[in-house]
């Protein structure tokens, strides 16, 4: 769990309808506190409150924060700009940062680290599909939640069609700035990819990629020098290498990055970074990058139904994994070309079902199919989503498994991917 320390004296003891009960860290642009019930409160610098252009500025990113969709973010709760003290409330997450765990128990390996590349790139995902630049992603907004990675603190974020016509001055974390912020320029989504590999760099080696004594060398070497990428190999490493291109247009976008993760486990024989040319896959526009487009749909708030009670008899039979708790990870629909999240809740008590799509916006309950590892899924919900057979398959890691899913009517699989749950 992150330290919460006591309120100090200066502190407010309540903003709006918020209780404040700790603190739970502070930043450049506010103080975050925990609310009661159990939110993240930032209370914004007054320097903030006092600019009306600012202030302009973070209703419209309020707006665009609230796009994003739910899976690996903390969600923006609610929102005050217009008092004397504005502030921002956003879901709690109890879990230490990325930072943290590096620091105190070591650089993440193997399936570990897969997890974290595909949730991380998940949320970074849904954030540009929202038109949202973070501008400040790095291991310390990087939570371990319970239910797995969590990316938090939007406050710098703006929206991408503001940042070609609004100047203003370098916003981040100096060490995890890419090439273009640090001489000032426009940061778009790929300044974000880059402070994502440099993020993956980190977590696999406990260190950072372009080593320095001061600032000021690290971000020479981010300018002029190779990173160092250490322990990474294999496929991620090949990522985390496309996505440091020093040239913005020559870094993947997180779809792709996503793309590229999720292919990596379900057919290991095929290089995510190449296509059948052998040409490099990541490079500007033009030269075989491949853009993706995702589903779009509308948001429909839907219940799962109970499953069937045998459920619980099949998760504790013999020589069946036990699956019991929440995966999430990725899937890939070839032939409509699309990449989406999917999360699959294992509940013995009754409600097990899967969700997946834009938002995770379907929603079906999954109940046993009378051979192992498969389920049907029906009383299906959301617009363009439909019933079928879902069959899981084991991996050598006890916390990752794959999934595929064939419509009803259909004999060929409809989409295939990778889910992971909390080690």
């Amino acid at each position: 769990m992150s330290e919460i320390t006591p309120l100090r004296a200066e502190d407010p003891r309540r903003l709006g309808p918020y209780t404040l009960v700790g603190r739970l860290g502070q930043g450049g642009q506010g103080v975050v506190y925990l609310g009661d019930p159990p939110v993240a409160v930032k209370l914004l610098h007054a320097s903030v409150a006092d600019d009306p252009a600012v202030r302009r500025r973070f209703l419209a990113e309020v707006e665009a924060v609230r796009r994003v969709a739910p899976f690996c973010t903390a969600q923006l709760l609610d929102a005050d700009l217009e008092g004397d003290r504005p502030y921002l409330v956003s879901e709690y997450v109890e879990g230490v940062s990325l930072r943290e765990h590096v620091v105190t128990r070591g650089p993440r390996t193997g399936g570990s680290l897969d997890r974290l590349a595909i949730g991380t790139a998940t949320a970074l995902s849904a954030i540009h599909r929202a038109g949202v630049v973070h501008r400040d992603f790095k291991p310390g907004n990087v939570l371990l939640g319970l239910d797995g990675p969590r990316v938090i603190d939007f406050g710098v974020s703006r929206l991408m069609d503001a940042a070609a016509t609004v100047t203003r001055p370098a916003v981040g974390t100096p060490a995890y700035m890419a090439p273009e912020q640090i001489k000032g320029e426009a940061a778009g989504p790929e300044a974000d990819v880059f402070a994502w590999a440099l993020t993956m760099a980190y977590t696999a080696n406990g260190r950072h990629a372009y080593q320095g004594e001061t600032y000021q060398e690290v971000l020479a070497r981010v300018l002029y020098g190779t990173p160092d990428l250490g322990a990474l190999s294999g496929r991620l490493r090949e990522i985390v290498e496309a996505c440091l291109a020093h040239e913005p247009s020559a870094r993947p976008g997180a779809e792709e990055v996503l793309r590229w993760l999720q292919a990596a486990h379900a057919a290991p024989a095929t290089g995510p970074m190449r296509d059948q040319g052998s040409t490099v896959v990541g490079g500007a526009p033009g030269r075989g990058r491949r853009r993706l487009r995702w589903w779009q749909g509308v948001v429909i708030a839907a219940g799962a139904a109970a499953a069937a009670g045998g459920f619980a008899m099949w998760v504790n039979a013999p020589k069946v994994p036990d699956l019991r708790g929440t995966w999430s990870g990725t899937a890939e629909h070839p032939r409509a070309g699309r990449v989406f999240p999917v999360e699959l809740i294992v509940d013995p008590g009754g409600r097990s079902r899967l969700r997946w799509g834009a938002d995770l916006h379907c929603v079906g309950r999954l109940s046993p199919a009378g051979r192992p590892l498969t389920f049907t899924l029906d009383r299906v919900t959301g617009e363009a989503c439909h019933p079928g057979t879902v069959v899981l398959t084991p991996t050598r890691d006890a916390n990752q498994v794959a999934i595929k899913v064939t419509r009803r009517g259909d004999s060929s699989i409809t989409y295939t991917g990778t889910l992971a749950r909390p080690s």
